[in-house]
């Protein structure tokens, strides 16, 4: 498979790819195009572009964007070279919506994410993203949300697209269950129920909260939240799972024995990587045993 540009998803040549110097962190890589107009946004970007993720550097590019439609006799790259301002296409708005969510996608998500612009009508706008596995197919891809539907997509490796659509009309609710390093959010239909593992723990929570709020209030104009990011440190702080329901925790069953141990075998092995000291292996252990 070629790699892209993973801002504006042109094939990289050989060329670019044995630079070096237009790799980032998250393991993208900018074509000579893009990295010429970064660097002229910020010069020092020629050195430490691998020390930047893709959110970050689509930030910058929006806030250029931003800066020059608010000074209209400036250019939005500063620098030696004469860049002529473009006006943002249906694709960069759609990504601008994914740097103000705050989302956390990988270099993986990008061939899905170039094409949303296909997928999504003109007055659609993002309110949630995330990546993950469809447990039906085992397909892997990206799920999202606008303000009328939650769509599956994965970008086929020949070309194409796989789609699987619901529309806020024909869902009755979001749910998810959180496991120590992955959730599985559950889409419920009329129709019967659909899950998708999701890559990032906490994205679960706050897909549905946000899904679930336009669902009961479809007019009420949706503003999001944001939220910060957790570390994989933070992720593996909270080991029991999140009941579904938000029943009391008196009401809320014990955990098998056989999910307990396997929770316990999970951290022994991040003891083992060094994620968590013997400290907070110690204390996870105990919570864990209390609900023997």
């Amino acid at each position: 498979m070629n790699t892209i540009c993973a801002l504006c998803g042109t094939p990289l040549t050989s060329t670019d790819m044995l630079v070096g110097k237009n790799k980032l962190a998250d393991g993208g890589y900018l074509c000579a195009e893009c990295f010429n107009k970064a660097i002229t946004i910020n010069r020092e970007l020629t050195h430490n572009l691998h020390q930047f993720y893709f959110a970050e550097i689509t930030g910058m590019f929006l806030k250029s964007k931003i800066d020059a439609s608010q000074n209209p006799g400036s250019s939005p790259y500063s620098g030696s070279s004469n860049y002529e301002y473009d006006a943002p296409t249906r694709l960069d708005e759609i990504k601008d919506q994914i740097v103000a969510l705050k989302a956390r996608l990988s270099v993986l998500a990008n061939e899905e994410v170039n094409e949303l612009d296909k997928v999504l009508d003109h007055n659609e706008r993002l309110i949630a993203i995330a990546e993950c596995i469809n447990l039906h197919n085992n397909r892997e891809g990206i799920i999202f949300s606008t303000q009328w539907r939650v769509i599956f997509m994965d970008k086929k490796f020949l070309g194409g697209v796989v789609k699987n659509e619901y529309t806020h009309k024909d869902i009755t609710s979001l749910d998810q269950v959180e496991n120590l390093l992955y959730s599985v959010l559950r889409v419920n239909t009329r129709g019967g129920a659909v899950e998708f593992k999701l890559h990032n723990k906490s994205d679960g929570r706050s897909f549905c909260d946000i899904v679930n709020g336009q669902i009961r209030e479809p007019d009420r104009p949706f503003h999001q939240k944001a939220t910060e990011p957790q570390s994989f440190f933070q992720n593996v702080q909270n080991t029991a799972p999140q009941s579904i329901s938000n029943q009391s925790a008196s009401n809320t069953p014990k955990n098998s024995s056989e999910d307990i141990f396997e929770q316990l075998e999970k951290l022994g092995k991040l003891r083992q990587m060094g994620v968590l000291s013997e400290e907070e292996f110690s204390i996870q252990k105990a919570k864990l045993l209390e609900r023997l």
